[in-house]
């Protein structure tokens, strides 16, 4: 929030005038209390003299030090230390002036010494005071500076960088030296912001880094100050930093409320700011419950169970057929030390009779149905498996949980949509098996449909960026191809938000987070190796590969024939369409996972197009 300007920031006349008066001030007083300390008269026209001189060459000295360019609530160590050595100047001209034409004769020879200490702080007091009104009274951000480290490029507006510095020197520990500051519009030139100057707005951000690269021998960090910056103002901030070897960091606030910088990430490049759902509605449908998560160690199942396990079950069932990853996940959450009681429990969502055995053991009152196989490439090789994995699975899960249970969430995903491939035909045979099975059922059921998970076990970003750390080339199937991309934190805070949305009038829907505009993988990768300090197509080659069999240039989220509606959550929409009828659907799917017991491809891709028209085996 911007504040209104003090009067002497609104005009450097009235500042140089301060500044002047308090000089002279400092000359009258140390000269009167001196003689009166001693007894002694003032001699002759020693007073007006000295004051007038010492002015004088203050008007001269302090446009020089740039005592009027700093904007008084942004005051900072080093703006005190400019002043204590621009008084420091004036003081000892003034004494060789008064030496060259009156030998200093009756001028105290300690008058300089106290003058200037008197003087920096009559000069400074009204500096601190707009410091300490701006920020309710704390006097922050006159910390040390470590010149072993790289200097930093603050990227942001005055308030930005007055908070981020604010922040960061708050505690006395040594930060990085910084060069300057760069705003996002146009610069006020020549000013200063906690004593650092202003280099240019963002628009010369390549040329200012290089400029200090060669000052220092070494490129700087930027830091981008505003805790919420726009795609733009990365984009512009990464190619630029790019250009000059620079790396890039965030300012981030802490659950604390304190700021501390992080590396620039993948997640930051996305179109739109990370949405933030809301935690009490998840809190309503976890706090108290038994919560069964299947695919408990994978990269949704994990989020998920970390998220859950921090909204109060009364006890958490983790349920996975890898033995390493249910290791992992039963790891973490040792660490973490968490007051949460939870079960491990090694098992197969495709062994009905081990699934029902741990519903009986375990008594979930909510489930989220995590685990699927979901590689794309893989599943197009490997079709009976996906069947048995993402439907069948799917199926024996819903069936144990749609009498036992309050609630059950079915992650689902974009490559439902109208499906080229294995992966995207299973998952919407899933879809409407577990809608048309939640019709009468006990528990209240959500499908809950995104797209590409940042960082999720073999997705897109990991590849990229262990191509660029072996010096490349990245590989990416076709320069016009479009995903849509949330996070893993955004991801599982949907599946949670969804299982406690569905009301009478949208049981079985599916839900779809609002993701903005899909993202070119083009672009990502080429602002991941920028990320890197490095220069696309120079540094690490980029190489096309081709359209890999199943893959499509672009995704959907919607059918035509799903009517799409908000939902009482911001940012989640819901897509509802009639359920199928089980009774009408099971045959069908009865045969689909039969083929895929006996191992019979052929039979396994008829029967998921018979299901799904729009699917088109290759």
């Amino acid at each position: 929030m911007s504040r209104r300007p003090l009067l002497f920031e609104s005009s450097p006349r009235l500042i140089y005038a301060h500044d002047l008066f308090m000089a002279g001030s400092a000359m009258a007083l140390t000269l009167v209390t001196r003689f009166a300390l001693e007894g002694k008269p003032i001699p002759g026209s020693l007073l007006p003299t000295s004051i007038l001189v010492f002015v004088l060459i203050c008007a001269v000295i302090f446009p020089l030090f740039g005592l009027g360019k700093g904007i008084w609530r942004y005051t900072a160590l080093r703006d005190v230390w400019r002043i204590f050595l621009a008084t420091a100047a004036a003081n000892l001209l003034t004494l060789l002036i008064m030496f060259l034409f009156t030998r200093a004769a009756e001028f105290p020879r300690s008058t300089p010494i106290v003058v200037t200490l008197l003087a920096t702080a009559l000069l400074s007091a009204g500096r601190v005071l707009a410091v300490a009104l701006s920020t309710g009274g704390r006097l922050l951000g006159w910390g040390f500076e470590d010149r072993s480290r790289p200097a930093s490029v603050i990227v942001g507006d005055p308030e930005m960088v007055a908070e981020y510095l604010t922040g960061t020197r708050a505690k006395l520990s040594r930060a990085a030296p910084i060069a300057g500051m760069v705003t996002l519009g146009p610069a006020r030139s020549g000013r200063t912001v906690r004593g650092v100057p202003l280099l240019g707005d963002i628009r010369n951000l390549a040329a200012i880094l290089k400029a200090v690269t060669a000052r220092d021998a070494r490129p700087p960090q930027v830091v981008v100050a505003d805790p919420r910056p726009t795609r733009a103002v990365l984009d512009a901030v990464v190619t630029a930093a790019s250009e000059a070897g620079a790396t890039v960091a965030r300012a981030r606030p802490t659950s604390g409320g304190e700021t501390q910088l992080s590396p620039v990430q993948a997640a930051d490049l996305l179109a739109r700011p990370p949405r933030k759902l809301d935690p009490e509605r998840a809190r309503r449908l976890i706090n108290g419950r038994r919560v069964l998560v299947t695919g408990a160690g994978g990269t949704i199942g994990g989020e998920l169970t970390r998220q859950a396990a921090r909204l109060g079950p009364a006890h958490l069932i983790l349920v996975d057929a890898s033995e390493f990853n249910l290791y992992a996940i039963d790891a973490q959450l040792r660490e973490e030390k968490l007051e949460v009681p939870w079960t491990a429990a090694l098992g197969d969502i495709r062994d009905p009779a081990r699934m029902k055995e741990v519903f009986d053991l375990g008594r979930p009152d909510v489930v989220l149905h995590a685990a699927a196989l979901k590689h794309v490439p893989l599943m197009e090789t490997h079709p009976a498996e996906a069947v048995l994995t993402n439907v069948a699975g799917a199926i024996y899960v819903m069936q144990l949980a749609r009498e036992r249970c309050q609630a059950f969430v079915f992650i689902s995903t974009d490559k439902a949509v109208n499906p080229t491939n294995v992966m995207g035909a299973t998952k919407r045979v899933a879809e409407r098996a577990v809608r048309a099975l939640a019709a009468g059922g006990r528990a209240r059921t959500a499908v809950v449909r995104f797209g590409n998970v940042l960082g999720s076990a073999g997705s897109a970003v990991p590849l990229f960026e262990r191509q660029i750390a072996h010096g490349g080339p990245v590989t990416i199937t076709d320069p016009q191809m479009v995903r849509w991309f949330m996070t893993v934190q955004e991801a599982a805070a949907l599946v949670l938000e969804a299982g406690a949305l569905p009301e009478a009038d949208d049981a079985g829907a599916v839900f779809v987070l609002d993701m903005g505009d899909p993202v070119r993988i083009d672009d990502l990768a080429r602002q991941l190796i920028r990320l890197h300090g490095l220069t696309p197509d120079r540094d690490i080659p980029i190489r096309y590969t081709g359209l890999r069999p199943g893959e499509k240039l672009s995704e959907e989220i919607f059918y035509a024939a799903e009517a799409v509606r908000p939902t009482a959550a911001d940012g989640v929409l819901a897509a509802v369409d009639p359920a199928p009828d089980w009774a009408a659907l099971e045959p069908e799917v009865r045969v689909l996972i039969h083929a895929a017991e006996r191992r019979d491809e052929s039979a396994v891709l008829a029967a998921l197009q018979r299901l799904e028209p729009a699917f088109r085996p290759g």
